[in-house]
């Protein structure tokens, strides 16, 4: 039989839930709630330190509540904060990041924090991937914590060009397919559309899904920098955060495992390698050197002993740690620290508005 208790939220967590204690004392983490619900909650897990439950009422909503615009919030698997206002989502973010880098023993206190809150809470999106199942013919988004489809007609994070264009695809996805699939669809550099039918993911190349708080991250990267002879971008793809660096350095070498066939440009050079792999067969001879180290979601993991070996024998002026993960990225920048550079600056930039992620930067020097 399930326990059903009536709590009052008091807090949001950076994980996304609300924050509640039991009369027992027992702290419990409810989806989809704001600070100053009070609501009855089923629970749903009990863990050693906590516990998580799921909104049986709302019995009061908290004032700072706010409606929905899209219709199928809470069943859907991507949005987890539009009942929120959203200046309370980036200051949690913002308050997550600081925190989790306190407890790691990192002294924020004297560094200087740039707050970069998103320009558009909502359509910024340039990408989306949905499914057709072709039983019922329903077109949308993979459910919460599972792979049922969630029908929708529009979407209220992605792009309206993309939106503008979902009758047709889902018409078109049915026409031409007779076993359920899978649609990518994303706006290029030239903000056409493109669409591609049951492939990888970002089959379409990867690039930043919101371009106007991409154009914070490029400027950010590039004002924070020193100018050096050198720049490696590592992990840094199709060079996002470098391509526009071009006359600042006399050469600059972008290194991930996948990466485009060349430049074109004149001392910019692709390196089609796995980062620490390159760094221990990279020969320098620049007598100054900036990095920008942007590592996947699980930030530089195993690989750190590797990399951090390279780049000490390497003159580094400076070097700016992205992470869109707030764990890894603590645990990265904890290392970096003990490796003997110092934490000069901090950002905190919203990519993804209605969710808890958040993008994090950091400024080192050595």
């Amino acid at each position: 039989m399930s326990e059903v208790v009536i709590v009052k939220i008091t807090d949001l967590s950076r994980a996304g839930s609300g924050v509640a204690r039991l009369e027992s004392g027992e702290v419990i983490f409810v989806p989809f709630t704001a600070p100053g619900d009070e609501v009855r909650v089923e629970i749903t897990e009990r863990k050693k330190n906590y516990l998580h439950g799921k909104i049986v009422e709302v019995v009061k909503p908290a004032s700072i509540r706010v409606t929905p615009p899209c219709p199928v919030f809470t069943e859907c698997g991507g949005c987890s904060w539009q009942h929120l206002p959203y200046s309370l989502q980036f200051e949690t973010k913002k308050k997550g990041l600081l925190h989790a880098l306190s407890k790691s023993g990192v002294d924020t206190a004297a560094i200087e924090i740039d707050s970069m809150p998103a320009k558009s809470e909502y359509h910024y999106r340039n990408r989306i991937q949905m499914r057709g199942l072709i039983e019922g013919q329903q077109f949308g988004f993979f459910a919460k914590g599972g792979k049922a489809v969630v029908p929708v007609e529009t979407c209220a994070i992605a792009d309206s060009r993309i939106n503008d264009a979902l009758p047709r695809l889902k018409k078109e996805g049915f026409a031409i397919h007779t076993e359920d699939f899978k649609m990518e669809a994303g706006l290029d550099d030239d903000s056409q559309l493109q669409v591609s039918w049951n492939k990888g993911h970002a089959s379409l190349g990867f690039r930043q899904i919101n371009d106007e708080q991409n154009v914070l991250l490029q400027e950010w990267v590039a004002q924070h920098l020193v100018d050096a002879d050198t720049l490696l971008d590592l992990y840094g793809g199709g060079g996002n955060l470098s391509l526009s660096l071009k006359g600042r350095f006399k050469n600059i070498h972008c290194v991930d495992v996948r990466v485009p066939r060349d430049s074109g440009l004149a001392g910019y050079t692709y390196h089609k390698s796995s980062v620490a792999q390159w760094l221990h067969g990279f020969r320098n001879k620049a007598p100054s050197m900036s990095i920008i180290l942007d590592p996947p979601r699980e930030g530089l993991s195993h690989d750190f002993p590797k990399i951090a070996a390279s780049l000490l024998k390497l003159p580094v002026t400076s070097m700016i740690l992205v992470g869109c993960d707030v764990d890894s990225f603590v645990r990265d920048t904890q290392r970096l620290l003990k490796s003997g550079y110092h934490l000069k600056r901090l950002g905190v930039l919203d990519l993804f508005p209605q969710t808890p992620h958040v993008e994090s930067l950091a400024l080192f020097t050595r």
